[in-house]
């Protein structure tokens, strides 16, 4: 399985303890996960910005996504952060693509990538159906 967290994601998981946080773990331990410099770029820009009263935020996000496969952003389109990163998911194989943008979950699809928001990932990956495993989604 290869599994993409948009940045929303990741800053819910390093902020929040909660379902963010179990999908990355989980999705980590199994090796999962894919990311690109493009997520830690705005991560670090969202951490500083809305989260300076965490003060070990930035070095909390980079233990974790260092410790994923690295995949190459895409130049376009130039003006849609949202859009290169689906489409770089995509081109690097990813089946889910977990968002909690409503904008990005509207999108019709991103070829065989699935776009879903982290419940439906938790249920897909970790439902009571998914792999014989009966575990209950956190938060």
């Amino acid at each position: 399985m290869k599994v993409f967290l948009d940045t929303n994601v990741w800053l819910s998981a390093t902020i929040f303890s909660g379902l963010c946080e179990a999908l990355v773990t989980e999705c980590a331990d199994r090796d999962w996960l894919l990311t690109s410099d493009l997520i830690r770029q705005e991560a670090h820009e969202v951490l500083t910005r809305k989260f300076p009263h965490v003060p070990d935020a930035t070095a909390l996000f980079d233990a974790s996504w260092s410790e994923v496969r690295c995949i190459a952003d895409v130049a376009e389109p130039a003006d849609d952060a949202d859009a290169r990163l689906v489409a770089a998911a995509a081109t690097a194989g990813a089946e889910l693509f977990v968002t909690g943008d409503q904008r990005v979950l509207g999108w019709a699809s991103a070829g065989a990538m699935r776009l879903v928001s982290p419940r439906q990932a938790w249920e897909i990956l970790f439902g009571s159906s998914a792999q014989g495993e009966n575990q209950r989604p956190p938060g």
